[in-house]
């Protein structure tokens, strides 16, 4: 027991289980620990925070009446409740590798497993305690942005002999304010340096960052590639490696890294609509069908918890839907409307939602071919002339104006949206940026949805006219590069225009590169079929027309 350390503490416990508060709370008192307060869900334990300041919060991770540990955290954090001077403390009784990784990304002072003894309990809070009050200057300079100040402070106390014990936490604390103040050739010298004694694996994740800064992309790639492979720093390896590959634009790496980080960590929002955006700049319909509702299930209940995070699932699920055929798209649609309906509810009265929800719902009557619905939606929206400035809403106002044969109108649209990502690019992403052109590009270039070109190029291929199949067929494998059945259908087309009439050089060009595709792709087993015998019957061409 460490009575001055424990005398004049205000602890909070959090935790939704009666008995496992009661239980902490006399373990506290047994340590002389006198002001302790107890919160049963995390609306209380805000309201205390709000009212109080804290030395301690021991918080359950699995609070399940209303947010998560994680949540809670993330949301006591960014309304300053939970400052470097103050102790924060998760217990669980799950040590899963999710909730690890989640735990390890927001960084509290430590982890205790349930059960633990008074024992344990009391040689972790002395261990979290001592750091604080030997750091107590050096946590209140950063906690008030006095960076410089606090470099003075870390410079002198690493001179001190009594705060020997405290030296790799001051290196790393050293570390952490060279990058946060953008010194990234400082960082990369410390770093070094620190490396060439200490095998630390912050070290090694700091001195990849600061490369990064500074565009020395392949020395940090490296060093990226071994520290994916150590469980403590995979999660921090693989988002800068996605960072890499942005920089890079190889999207399609990026999307794989960042999908790889999401399953090790999956609560983490932000990360869930980097997959997103990626999966929608790569036309991966489904794979950004799934991140949105990630987020959803995720960020429900969480400072994220808002109508945009409903209004995003039902948008990529119209989104999926039209590349789908019209039976196929009915059970994706249905879940669209659900979560229109969720966000009803959730967010009942809320005025700024009706013309969003006008929007998505106007491309929902759209697929199912109610287009007298679809018309009165949109032209309501048109008539209102109420300008958003959110991204988000205009790609999706921009969707529905081409789908509905405002063709002009949706191109006129996201010209201005890449003009606003140019005139505040804190608030865009470069892969936003690139997504925007993109859809720019598309609607002016293509002037029919996924679901209409593949059904356009079916109906000239069955009526034997190739060409313009051909180009509907290319359309549509431009709009679902993931798509199998587009592809087999594009090759079978031009297996069809060779054994006719030859293939034009750009044809030849198309029809390699829709092999590389399905090459790519899984194929169920009947797709598996047709691309081998559609494969045979090409090599059975060239060598006809060989010998």
């Amino acid at each position: 027991m460490n009575q001055p350390l424990f005398k004049n503490l205000k602890v909070l416990i959090i935790d939704d289980q009666p008995l496992a508060q009661n239980s902490l709370k006399r373990a506290l008192e047994s340590l002389g620990i006198k002001s302790v307060k107890l919160a049963e869900n995390a609306i209380y334990a805000l309201r205390l925070c709000e009212r109080m300041e804290f030395d301690v919060i021991i918080c359950s991770f699995n609070l399940s009446r209303d947010k998560d540990g994680f949540h809670l955290f993330e949301e006591l954090k960014s309304k300053g409740h939970v400052p470097l001077t103050t102790a924060f403390i998760f217990v669980s009784a799950e040590t899963s590798a999710a909730l690890v990784n989640s735990v390890v990304e927001l960084q509290p002072d430590d982890f205790l497993v349930k059960p633990f003894s008074a024992k344990e309990l009391n040689d972790r809070l002395t261990r979290v305690l001592n750091k604080k009050q030997k750091l107590q200057g050096i946590y209140k300079a950063l906690d008030e942005g006095k960076s410089q100040h606090a470099l003075n402070l870390i410079e002198r106390s690493l001179e001190n002999p009594k705060l020997a014990s405290m030296i790799p936490l001051l290196m790393r604390l050293k570390g952490d304010i060279l990058l946060s103040t953008s010194a990234y050739e400082e960082a990369e010298s410390f770093y070094s340096q620190l490396l060439a004694n200490h095998k630390f694996t912050w070290a090694s994740v700091g001195l990849a960052k600061s490369l990064l800064a500074q565009d020395k992309e392949q020395e940090a790639k490296i060093i990226l590639a071994e520290l994916q492979l150590r469980p403590d720093s995979r999660l921090a390896a693989l988002d800068m490696l996605a960072q890499y590959h942005v920089n890079q634009e190889d999207y399609e790496a990026a999307y794989q890294e960042f999908h790889k980080a999401s399953s090790l960590s999956p609560r983490n929002i932000k990360r869930h609509k980097d997959v997103l955006n990626l999966a929608r700049l790569l036309h991966d319909y489904s794979g950004q069908f799934e991140a949105a509702k990630n987020m959803a299930k995720f960020g429900k209940r969480s400072i994220h918890d808002t109508p945009e995070l409903y209004l995003t699932v039902a948008r990529t699920g119209v989104d999926l839907a039209l590349t789908l055929t019209e039976e196929e798209s009915h059970t994706i649609l249905r879940q669209s409307e659900k979560f229109i309906d969720e966000m009803r509810n959730e967010f009942p009265n809320n005025p700024e939602t009706r013309e969003k929800i006008a929007v998505t719902q106007a491309r929902i009557h759209y697929l199912k071919n109610e287009q007298k619905q679809a018309q009165q939606l949109i032209k309501s929206v048109m008539d209102s002339q109420s300008d958003s400035n959110d991204i988000e809403d205009n790609i999706d106002k921009a969707k529905a104006f081409h789908e509905l044969g405002y063709k002009e109108k949706a191109v006129e649209l996201l010209s201005s949206l890449e003009t606003q990502i140019e005139e505040e690019p804190d608030i865009s992403t470069k892969v936003l940026s690139k997504l925007i052109k993109q859809e720019s590009k598309e609607r002016q270039e293509i002037q029919h949805s996924p679901r209409e070109l593949n059904n356009m190029a079916v109906q000239f291929f069955q009526r034997n006219q190739n060409e313009p199949a051909i180009q509907a067929f290319s359309d549509a494998l431009r709009l679902m590069p993931k798509n199998p059945r587009i592809a087999l259908n594009l090759l079978q087309v031009l297996s069809d225009q060779k054994l006719r009439g030859g293939l034009q050089s750009h044809h030849e060009e198309m029809l390699e590169k829709c092999k590389t595709t399905l090459n790519k792709l899984s194929l169920d087993a009947d797709q598996t079929k047709r691309f081998e015998l559609l494969t045979t019957k090409l090599n059975t061409q060239k060598v006809d027309e060989q010998a």
